[in-house]
């Protein structure tokens, strides 16, 4: 008995060792994945990619290792001498530092290892900058990114590029003096001074645009100040100044060029999102681009009824409600829209330079048009179903629909019988004899 007992402990001792052993094991698995201290630059989306033609920049979300284990770093408390901390540990450059708060490259996963952070900027390693001792709540979306310059890297004076507007011919304004990219500032940028740099990537001169504040994204580098006549071959003939910190974040310039194919015509609108085609928030086609229309104090019936007009509907409404049919993308092109209610078309009307002002997607327009008139039925619906019966042409078939309130919709098909069709064919100039009624959308939904 004495034996059995000794075995039974031998054995419970046993398990109690390997399961250390497994434990230790897997410490060991997940501290080996990163040195202590160790910071990498991480995330790979539109931001990040748009940045690649530079050439002269790394950029990424900043992570951090502590603990054996990769983790973010928050944008609370983080500027421009973490930013030099950060790009001296990766071995870059601190010259044109720029930091991004709220996750520019992507949330970041795991923990959230670094908060509040105070630096000197003289700090080999971010760990050694001082943590707050009552460090702010903070979540991913909060996640810092930074953009550092590669070291001893040369481009070539005048070359220009435009990053972060998704295709080549629009984005932030970047371009090279002194072998170094930089940003213009666009409170004194001309749609003169776009003109150039327009025909510097090879579009027309004609309807180059500038916009004067960040539209899609900060720029890197300098900040200059250029001033062209529009004349000019090249941007290094345009007279340009290096400011410091007399241009603040918001201002750094984009520029948008006229698109070798353009997708509109210029002066077209379109309503989108909405539950008919008569529904929805107005885009507008300038450049060769569609682009939103900014509301604003300005934008009530007046606008909305030359919308319609122009769309081929009756009069209508303005809606009111902010982004009630979703938000736009891109820059807003028409901005401090006044109409007097009877042009042709939406340009027509007065209204503010384009890009002349930052405008939020709440404030996107929107117009609701009377696309019908109010008791008028139709027959719609072009399904198999449809098709189906067209050798017998003597027949017309199709989905019931009904105009109210300036609007088609459907009739279900509850409660529905002859009598109803034969009111329908009537109302809609044909024989009752022989009418045929069909539920659960036979005609598609």
């Amino acid at each position: 008995g004495f034996h059995l007992q000794l075995d039974y402990y031998h054995a419970d001792r046993m398990k109690s060792l390997l399961a250390l052993c497994f434990a230790l094991a897997a410490v060991a698995a997940v501290r080996s994945d990163c040195t202590e201290g160790d910071i990498r630059l991480n995330g790979n989306d539109s931001r990040a990619r748009d940045l690649e033609p530079l050439n002269s920049v790394v950029a990424g979300r900043v992570e951090v290792c502590l603990h054996g284990q990769w983790g973010t770093v928050c944008s609370s408390g983080f500027g421009v001498a973490e930013g030099n901390v950060t790009c001296r540990q990766l071995g870059y450059s601190t010259r044109g530092v720029i930091y991004q708060p709220n996750a520019p490259f992507g949330e970041g996963l795991g923990p959230i290892h670094l908060s509040s952070l105070t630096c000197h900027g003289t700090e080999e390693l971010l760990v050694n900058c001082t943590k707050s001792a009552r460090p702010v709540s903070c979540t991913h979306k909060q996640d810092v990114g930074v953009v550092c310059q590669v070291p001893d890297h040369s481009c070539r004076n005048g070359e220009v590029h435009l990053i972060g507007g998704g295709t080549k011919n629009k984005g932030t304004a970047q371009v090279c003096f002194y072998q170094q990219y930089g940003t213009i500032c666009g409170e004194r940028l001309s749609n003169s001074t776009a003109s150039v740099i327009c025909a510097s990537l090879g579009y027309s001169r004609a309807g180059a645009i500038a916009i004067p504040h960040t539209i899609y994204g900060i720029g890197i580098g300098p900040v200059h100040n250029m001033l062209c006549n529009g004349t000019e071959r090249n941007i290094t003939q345009c007279l340009h100044s290096t400011t410091t910190s007399s241009c603040p974040q918001s201002s750094h310039a984009a520029v948008l060029c006229k698109p070798t194919n353009p997708a509109c015509r210029d002066g077209q609108i379109r309503l989108v999102n909405g539950t008919s085609r008569a529904v929805g928030r107005v885009e507008v086609c300038f450049n060769g681009e569609w682009g939103r229309v900014c509301g604003g104090g300005s934008w009530d019936n007046r606008e909305a009824n030359v919308v319609c007009r122009q769309l081929g509907f009756m009069p209508g409404n303005a809606t009111t409600q902010p982004a009630r049919y979703g938000k736009g993308s891109g820059v807003s092109l028409l901005d401090q829209v006044v109409c007097h209610g009877n042009e042709t078309s939406l340009l027509s009307c007065t209204h503010a330079q384009v890009g002349s002002r930052e405008c939020t997607y709440q404030q996107d327009a929107s117009a609701t048009c009377i696309d019908c008139t109010e008791g008028d039925i139709r027959l719609n619906g072009t399904d198999s179903r449809a098709r189906d019966l067209e050798p017998l042409n003597s027949v017309v078939a199709g989905r019931v629909e009904v105009c109210l309130h300036g609007q088609w919709g459907t009739v279900c098909s509850s409660g529905f019988g002859v009598a109803e069709g034969n009111v329908t064919c009537r109302q809609l100039g044909y024989s009752t004899r022989g009418v045929i009624y069909q539920p659960n959308a036979p005609f598609g939904e």
